[in-house]
Order: structure tokens, then C-alpha cells, then sequence
């Protein structure tokens, strides 16, 4: 990876890259991109978890909210989700359907995308024993959908570019080798696809603060709601907005790495070992799905969000002396979703919605 990079660097115009530039190439470059290559990366052997990891509370409590959007609002039973990993979600999701609602479970279509063959393939040995699965390395091959559209933590996997504001004027930082050291270097900003992001946006910079540009977010986002004709879109993730964003503790931006269960401010380490992360705009998409005709649902931080849909009717009284039990563990894990300082503290959810019919509750009362 690193020769790859060097090799990037040395054949651009002006020797260097951007930030957007090297983390497409350290996260998705065939065969050995973070991403892409036949490495765990979530879970105990991996380098970070998600919330639908910690046991099958998460991807339960959802699958009983995509039940009452089914049963009770009338939408259509397909399930697509976005940038699926390594397919647990799904597989909670999933089980849960099965368990609970054989009827339903007989007519739903539940479909996984990701651009992942490594991931693909963890998917099918996971979920694929379902006959109502399929799977897709690609937006370009979803068909117009009418129904239930999620993702959980895709888009703070994206590349971005950073900016920082420095002596009143705009800088882009780019990556150069200097002695054989991947090295940071800033330059005026000149690439107007960003100025035109700040500008339509109405971002101002505070003198010395940094800000991750998200415009392949952008991009994939118009991609994913360019095929949603009616539904719902649900967006799990962690991110600001862009009152948040101006506040002193964001002035440094929010690129990370993670790297066996530790937090990395030095993103240059481990290129192609470590994963990249930045917290999400997330005004951004809710501009852009206005700009589609989809409507604001709220957003919601994710424990909220957790006890709308019901996740409550999932703790279970016991009597088990037994800490490992399945319940016990189910409830821990229930708490440690929705109690303030748990996991959810840092994830928020959006939702949207198209061309749904008027009065429908999103939520049970």
C-alpha cells in the first residue's frame, strides 16, 4: 500500500494527493484496501464495533419497527440495506422476522449491498441459508424501490477532503512523501466543487479550524435516493450538525483512525491496516433529501430513536443465576443501548420519507 501511494503521489501533477485521494485508495483499492481485503475488521478480532454487534438487541428493535412500518403503515415488505459488512445486522433482522411473523416472513425481500467481495462473501455464509435474500455489490443494480432503506455507519466510512482555515485564508491539506514519510502539506484552496459546498452550504471556518468536505457522501446519497420511489430512508451514524460543528471541541475536525480497538489522531499510520473514520454532516442530508422531494422525519439520537420504535419489549424478566445466559446477556446489551454514557451516545438516526400516505405514524404509539 505504502508503494502505491508513493507511486500516486510521484505521478500526480504536483506531488501530491488529496485527503479524499488517499483514503479511496487506502480503504477501497482492490485486494488491498482496508475495505476490500479478506480482513475481520468489526468484533473482537477486528479494529472497532458497531451497535449491531453488541449482541442481537439492535438488529431485534429494528426488525420489530420494520414490522409495524410493514403491518401497520402499509409499506411494502422490502428491506434494503446499504453497505451491510459483515451481515450480523441483517441476520438479526432477519431471525427476528422469522420468528415472530411467519405471514410476513413468507412475502419479504430483504436485500444487502455492499462493494465488498470479501464482505459479500461473510454475508452469504452468514444470511444466504434465507430465501429471501439477495445481494448486490451495487447502487447501479437496485431497482426502483418501494419500501424500507437503511444504512448502519456508511458514510462516515467515506473519503473525504479537508480544509482548514489559516491566517483568514482557505487551505486544502494534501499528502506528500517527504524523506519516505507520508507527510501532510496545505496549499491555497482552488477546487470549486468544495468552494461551491461551502458556499451553498454557508459554512464559515473559525481561523485554524479544520472541517472534513463530504463530497462523496453527497454523491452517494443522490445515488441511493435516485431509487427510492416511496419509503422510507434511515441513516444511522455519527455526525454533527452544522451548529454543532462550529462548536470549540469540533475545531479540529473529526478524521480518526482505528486501529485494534484504538483511537488514531496520526491517520498516516497503518495505511491499508487501519480504518478511517469522520463524523457526518448531517444537515447536509437533510438539504439533499429535501432537494428530492423527501420529507424530515427527525433526527434522533440513537437511544431515543431505540426506545420510539420499542426497544423495551425486549428485555425480559429472569430468574437465571447465569451472567452469560441469552438473556441476561440481551439485556445487558438493551441497557448498554439506551442508558445516558452507553453506545448510543455517539450515534444519531436520521429518517426520511417519500411519497408516503398522508397521517401515516411512524413510530407505535
Amino acid at each position: 500500500m505504502k508503494n502505491l501511494l508513493k507511486e500516486m503521489i510521484v505521478n500526480s501533477p504536483q506531488d501530491r494527493i488529496s485527503y479524499h485521494d488517499y483514503m479511496e485508495a487506502v480503504l477501497y483499492t482492490p485486494n488491498i484496501g482496508y475495505y476490500v481485503r479478506e480482513k475481520e475488521k468489526i468484533g473482537t478480532t477486528g479494529d472497532f464495533y458497531t451497535s449491531g454487534n453488541v449482541g442481537d438487541a439492535f438488529g431485534r428493535a429494528l426488525a420489530r419497527w420494520f414490522i409495524y412500518l410493514i403491518k401497520e403503515c402499509g409499506l411494502p415488505p422490502r428491506i434494503i440495506e446499504i453497505g451491510a459488512g459483515d451481515g450480523k445486522l441483517a441476520y438479526d433482522i432477519l431471525a427476528f422476522i422469522k420468528e415472530t411473523e411467519p405471514v410476513l416472513w413468507s412475502s419479504l425481500t430483504y436485500i444487502l449491498v455492499d462493494s465488498s467481495p470479501y464482505h459479500r462473501k461473510v454475508q452469504q455464509e452468514r444470511v444466504g441459508v434465507f430465501n429471501q435474500v439477495a445481494f448486490m455489490d451495487s447502487l447501479e443494480n437496485l431497482p426502483n424501490v418501494n419500501g424500507i432503506v437503511f444504512s448502519n455507519e456508511l458514510f462516515d466510512a467515506l473519503p473525504v477532503h479537508v480544509i482548514e482555515m489559516y491566517k483568514g485564508a482557505l487551505e486544502e491539506v494534501f499528502i506528500t512523501v517527504e524523506e519516505g514519510h507520508l507527510v501532510e502539506i496545505k496549499e491555497p484552496l482552488k477546487n470549486q466543487d468544495i468552494l461551491n459546498y461551502l458556499s451553498k452550504q454557508n459554512i464559515m471556518l473559525n481561523e485554524k479550524q479544520r472541517y472534513e468536505v463530504p463530497l462523496k457522501m453527497i454523491q452517494e446519497y443522490e445515488k441511493i435516493v435516485s431509487h427510492i420511489q416511496s419509503g422510507v430512508l434511515l441513516t444511522i451514524d455519527y455526525g454533527y450538525t452544522e451548529q454543532e460543528w462550529k462548536e470549540p471541541a469540533h475545531l479540529q475536525g473529526s478524521l480518526r483512525g482505528y486501529y485494534q480497538h484504538k483511537m488514531m489522531k496520526k491517520v498516516l499510520e497503518y495505511p491499508g491496516e487501519m480504518d478511517l473514520t469522520s463524523h457526518i454532516h448531517f444537515d447536509t442530508l437533510i438539504e439533499s433529501g429535501k432537494n428530492v422531494n423527501f420529507s424530515m422525519e427527525g433526527l434522533f439520537q440513537q437511544n431515543e430513536f431505540l426506545l420510539k420504535t420499542g426497544i423495551l419489549e425486549e428485555l425480559k424478566d429472569h430468574q437465571e443465576t447465569d451472567p452469560f445466559s441469552k438473556t441476561a446477556k440481551r439485556n445487558r446489551a438493551i441497557r448498554g443501548l439506551i442508558v445516558p454514557g452507553g453506545h448510543s451516545e455517539y450515534f444519531r438516526v436520521l429518517l426520511q420519507s417519500k411519497n408516503l400516505a398522508e397521517k401515516v405514524r411512524l413510530f407505535p404509539e
